[in-house]
């Protein structure tokens, strides 16, 4: 079983809410999370990219660190961990990206994955002049295809001439060729992102809603014949006591920056397609903790004394046998360490 790490690398990580102190993202403390992933023996970190917030009282994502600069420092000096930066594909061209995870492989001797993003969030290209256009929320799978396809022609030939509605390549070069096998991470949720993780994803990242987790339950025949694994996302609160963690919770919830919750749905309801991220923020603000409410951006949360966090986590795993888990936190340090010590050794299949 692997456990990741969301790295809060954008301003105040994964809670939208006034009920923690905001925070702005710094090396040092991505640093010293690292470190603790390290020594609580987890697999891999996942760093995101945002490059417009959300604003509100919080401010937050307004800041957020380059996740491929990052991961740079990290790799040379954390030496037992999977990094997996965050591409944002309409911001960056594959040939850029092919040689940046070339050289990172390189610095970190092959631990380094790829965790692609098609971009539905429109007012954050906008900005930057990148965005395609209303065809792009239907097509954007097709363009994150030939995307890693170009990175496969890169990786593996180190040369591609490929040409499409989407890149005019000649004879484009990215030498050297990592020596290692980068596998691919994506979090699509729409059939759309499903049907390409089919094809392109080593892991698929799977938000752990109630409804999903209860289809993947039900879904035994695919889940055998998947090409991909699957990797639940889960926020964790622990307490003194169940009731404890539940009220940190519902006090996060009932302290919800909505400005910035209202800009994030109102970034979502551009997006035409259905089933995705985008549909899920729109109807996220009413939801219970486990269901995955907005002032945890969605995520759903794994909340009780560490004991009854590992229950929760054993069912799940009973349930639907995923291949990992990447979690996110309050206080992401004491969260890592609460959970390598008091939790993880009360889990199954580990």
């Amino acid at each position: 079983m692997e456990f990741g790490v969301f790295m809060p690398n954008g301003s105040n990580g994964y809670v939208v809410s006034k009920a923690i102190g905001s925070y702005a993202p710094t090396y040092k403390h991505q640093r010293s999370i690292a470190i603790e992933a390290e020594r609580q023996q987890f697999s891999f970190l996942l760093p995101m990219i945002k490059f417009r917030g959300f604003g509100g009282a919080t401010g937050y994502w307004d800041e957020c660190l380059e996740p491929f600069t990052l991961v740079g420092a990290l790799a040379a000096e954390i030496k037992n961990l999977l990094f997996v930066p965050t591409i944002g594909m309409l911001a960056v061209h594959p040939a850029y990206t092919a040689r940046m995870m070339s050289t990172l492989s390189n610095i970190s001797e092959g631990r380094v994955g790829l965790n692609v993003v098609t971009g539905w969030n429109r007012p954050e290209y906008e900005q930057m002049g990148l965005w395609p256009g209303e065809f792009y929320y239907k097509n954007r799978y097709d363009f994150a295809t030939e995307y890693l396809n170009i990175l496969n022609d890169l990786w593996v030939n180190g040369k591609s001439s490929r040409k499409s509605k989407f890149w005019q390549l000649e004879d484009c070069s990215c030498l050297p060729t990592p020596d290692h096998d980068i596998p691919i991470f994506s979090a699509g949720q729409s059939p759309s992102g499903i049907k390409f993780c089919e094809v392109h994803a080593t892991n698929r990242i799977v938000f752990g809603h109630p409804q999903v987790l209860k289809k993947l339950n039900e879904d035994k025949e695919s889940r055998i014949k998947r090409s991909y694994g699957t990797v639940l996302l889960f926020h964790i609160i622990t307490g003194k006591t169940d009731a404890e963690a539940y009220h940190i919770g519902q006090d996060i919830i009932r302290q919800a920056d909505l400005e910035a919750i209202s800009n994030q749905i109102r970034s979502a309801s551009y997006d035409t397609n259905k089933g995705g991220t985008s549909e899920a923020h729109l109807s996220s603000l009413e939801k219970k903790l486990e269901e995955g409410n907005a002032a945890f951006n969605i995520i759903p949360v794994i909340y009780g004394t560490p004991k009854t966090v590992a229950i929760k986590i054993n069912e799940i795993i009973d349930q639907t046998k995923p291949d990992g888990f990447i979690f996110s936190w309050n206080d992401f340090e004491i969260g890592i360490k609460t959970f390598g010590q008091e939790i993880r050794p009360l889990l199954k299949n580990d």
